[in-house]
This record gives structure tokens, sequence and C-alpha cells, in this order.
């Protein structure tokens, strides 16, 4: 019974995944995929989004989904 409980724990960590806006490819992004590019990790890289899309400079909404995992949902442009 536990095996199960796991796997679908596992199987929902996915689920969300490319159902937000992609991530767009301008300067205001410009940091998110220079963090990315120069090697650092996923989390590390997310900290980038915080910078902005905190709540003075561009709040999230209020439904919004825990905001320390953006690249799960919001999937990067590939150039």
């Amino acid at each position: 019974m536990a095996g199960v409980a796991v796997l679908f724990g596992v199987l929902s960590l996915g689920s969300g995944r490319g159902k937000g806006k992609n991530v767009p490819v301008d300067d205001r992004h410009r940091p998110l995929y220079d963090a990315l590019k120069s090697g650092r990790t996923q989390t590390e890289t997310e900290l980038v989004c915080a910078t902005c899309h905190g709540s003075s400079s561009i709040p999230l909404p209020k439904n919004h989904p825990p905001k320390e995992q953006c690249l799960i949902c919001h999937l990067l442009s590939v150039k």
C-alpha cells in the first residue's frame, strides 16, 4: 500500500509540467537563461525568478502554486 502511495506521489510531481506560460526569451528574462547556461541548478536558477516575481515587483496571482518551483510549470523556450 505504501508503495502505491509513493508511486502516485512521484507521478503527480510531473503532472503540472508545462501548464504555465512558457518563459519568454527577452531582455527581462535573460538572467534566467544565463543562469542555466552558466551551469546553475534548477533550484539556483529559480531564485533568479524570485528577484522580479516577488511581492513588490511583479507579484504572483493569489492562487499561484509554490513560487519556489517555477520551472516545473513554466517551460523554457528553446533558442
